[in-house]
């Protein structure tokens, strides 16, 4: 009997040995995709230096569509990963990544558009948050959520941790040197998956129709409360004044001020650092305070911080500017957990489902305005009236947030 038991704790200590190692291919998967969201903006300070004629606005076309599809793209790359599995589809997502740098270093605007909107957004889309739903409540089942939270996190490390050092490389080397970099990175991700992701399909995987089915039907179900409009309102808001501006126009914008790109990409990291901060206060409060109104805090807070920035950059790195990407990151993501308890309480089993359709709708308006924000560049020579309307729809948000009653629909699960 002690060596049957033995066996038995060996046997459960592989398991999660194995698990844990998938673990970290998982967030290095996430760091790898979260690479491509925000190297567009630097790209576009960086053509122009290298004597091609694009800057943002050329390129707001795929930047818009590439954010649209990484949030449509998401719930369906969840079906084919429970469909065909994990691995395949990750290996395909990371193979496309790995072609698509190779083909925007080739200087034609209308390829890099199609590839970066379509090709890159779609691959990006399948490491979102929804990819980490997945595999904390197949692979973790009693961590989900230190599970989920740590690929979170990831994601936001991914989009804006490595800026600064892209930077500089492409200072060095040139513009093609990120993609090549970003490119090399998803390599390693793609060999780690094939050595270490499981190749069987998650527990209880059926048929691809099946499983679109099951992602789709809850959608149209949710189309009749308001409760969803609501949700969908507030992250379409959310969205646009969060990686429409940020991730697509903030270095463009430090460049017309003549802050290098460098010290723009520090800002953005600082982002990105104090994003798990601001995300792991919001959830803990969410818990224990009301959801809606620490989310139209956070709207209130993060509309005023945009007000704030055209007064105070400058051409210098200074702790102004500093304050700002402290400040911001703070309440970048930490709309997250009110907004998906609030979706689990309108929704309660189909929650996390329509959750993912909410996200999609964060990414339109992200594409929203990462296309309006190209256009005001354009028009106007600026982008100071990105602010401005980024800062109003922050305070709309918050309205809405303050005044949507969000109660359990009469949804079956």
């Amino acid at each position: 009997m002690t060596e049957i038991g033995a066996m038995k704790d060996k046997s459960q200590h592989t398991g999660q040995a194995i698990n844990f190692g998938f673990l970290s291919v998982a967030i290095f998967s996430v760091i790898a995709a979260g690479t491509y969201t925000t190297l567009a903006g630097l790209l576009a300070t960086k053509f122009i230096a290298s004597g091609i004629e694009w800057d943002a606005t050329n390129i707001s076309i795929g930047i818009a569509v590439n954010m649209a599809l990484y949030g449509l793209f998401s719930p369906f790359a969840v079906a084919l990963m429970k469909t065909y599995g994990v691995r395949r589809v990750s290996v395909c997502a990371l193979g496309v990544l790995i072609a698509s740098s190779l083909l925007c270093m080739i200087p034609n605007l209308l390829l890099f558009n199609v590839v970066w909107g379509v090709f890159i957004g779609a691959a990006v889309g399948a490491f979102t948050m929804s990819y980490a739903a997945l595999i904390a409540t197949t692979y973790f089942s009693r961590n989900i959520g230190l599970v989920s939270g740590v690929l979170t996190a990831a994601s936001v490390l991914g989009q804006f941790l490595l800026l600064p050092f892209w930077a500089e490389v492409s200072d060095v080397w040139g513009w093609r040197a990120p993609l090549l970099g970003a490119g090399s990175i998803a390599l390693v991700a793609l060999l780690l998956n094939l050595k270490y992701t499981p190749h069987s399909k998650p527990a209880g995987a059926v048929s691809l129709n099946t499983t679109v089915q099951i992602v789709v039907e809850p959608l149209i179900m949710a189309l009749r409360h308001p409760a969803f409009w609501a949700l969908l309102a507030v992250f379409f808001l959310c969205g646009a004044t969060t990686n429409g501006l940020l991730w697509s126009h903030f270095t463009a914008f430090c460049g017309d001020i003549g802050l290098d790109a460098t010290s723009a990409s520090i800002v953005l990291a600082l982002v990105g650092i104090f994003n798990v901060v601001g995300t792991t206060a919001s959830g803990w409060l969410s818990d224990r305070f009301s959801a809606r109104a620490i989310l139209a805090f956070i709207f209130f807070g993060r509309g005023l911080t945009l007000f704030w920035l055209p007064l105070i950059i400058t051409s210098e790195f200074d702790p102004m500017i500093a304050t700002f990407g402290i400040v911001f990151g703070i309440l970048d993501v930490a709309t997250v957990p009110p907004v998906v308890l609030l979706c689990n309480r309108a929704f309660g089993d189909n929650g996390p489902i329509i959750f993912s359709w909410i996200s999609a709708g964060h990414q339109i308006g992200a594409g929203f305005m990462a296309l309006t924000g190209g256009i005001i560049r354009s028009q106007l020579g600026t982008y100071d009236l990105m602010w401005m309307i980024g800062g109003a729809f922050c305070i709309l948000a918050a309205t809405v947030s303050s005044f949507s009653r969000v109660r359990k629909q009469p949804y079956p699960a």
